[in-house]
């Protein structure tokens, strides 16, 4: 089996990333410059959709809105989202929003300029809506625990990116966990929906499995968001069948001609 870290990483492509980190971190330090909240978050997103689009292999699009399944069940306003343009353009498009099929759709980003209670709380609820979509007359599941391949079930991972959090950094990982269980309370689902939380200047926690990593510098942690997700997508994209377009529409019913 190919060992999947090495003990000499490629300097180059850790500074690329480190880089990225730091205009990230720029652009949300210029964000600050607008008074109203909506904006702030607004600008934060805009700088990592940029950098997702350039940098994510080309079959792929970014963009925000909504996802739909064939009996139109609706996720409600994701922040991002990252989905298949080679197989599926969005349904509807406008300037600012995109309507995306649930077979395309392949992994939700929410940016969070702070993160609370109160919006970890509407993270889980989206997450919740996500993950109540029927992909090719399936379900999305939560990431495998146990190693095992589950065929014809497909994952498109929930994500928080948040830029910091409220909390104080004294035992950060722990009250952050606590108030993730909050917010699966509070929705009533599983720990699963979120797949990873990432606070650039804290660590990155995994509710399902009660994990977290905490970093003393924050150097490091958009390099493990990326990695992470860059390589779900292309293991994903290996997994998905062809989309049929029939389930969304009505059928006649054929007869025999004489």
């Amino acid at each position: 089996m190919t060992k999947r870290a090495t003990k000499n990483p490629s300097k180059v492509f850790a500074n690329v990333l480190k880089q990225a980190e730091q205009k990230l971190l720029l652009e949300a330090g210029a964000a600050e410059n607008f008074d109203h909240r909506g904006l702030k978050g607004g600008e934060r997103t805009a700088a990592l959709a940029e950098f997702l689009g350039k940098h994510l292999p080309a079959v792929f699009g970014v963009g925000g809105g909504e996802a739909i399944d064939f009996r139109d069940n609706r996720t409600g306003e994701l922040d991002l989202f990252i989905y298949d343009k080679s197989t599926a353009a969005p349904i509807q498009s406008s300037t600012d929003s995109s309507l995306v099929p649930a077979e395309a759709l392949y992994a939700v980003i929410e940016v969070k300029s702070v993160l609370s209670q109160d919006e970890m709380n509407k993270c889980m609820l989206a997450g919740k809506r996500v993950r109540e979509l029927r992909p090719f007359k399936g379900h999305f599941i939560a990431s495998p625990v146990d190693g095992k391949r589950h065929e014809e079930h497909y994952r498109c991972p929930y994500f928080v990116f948040a830029y910091t959090s409220n909390l104080s950094r004294d035992d950060w990982a722990q009250k952050e966990f606590d108030r993730t269980k909050l917010a699966a309370n509070s929705a009533e689902c599983s720990l699963d929906i979120v797949d990873r939380v990432f606070v650039l200047d804290r660590g990155i926690l995994r509710p399902q499995i009660g994990a977290a990593s905490v970093w003393e510098n924050s150097s490091g942690i958009f390099l493990d968001f990326y990695i992470h997700l860059i390589n779900f997508l292309t293991r994903e994209r290996a997994r998905r069948p062809t989309i049929d377009w029939t389930a969304y529409t009505a059928r006649g019913r054929w007869v025999k001609l004489r």
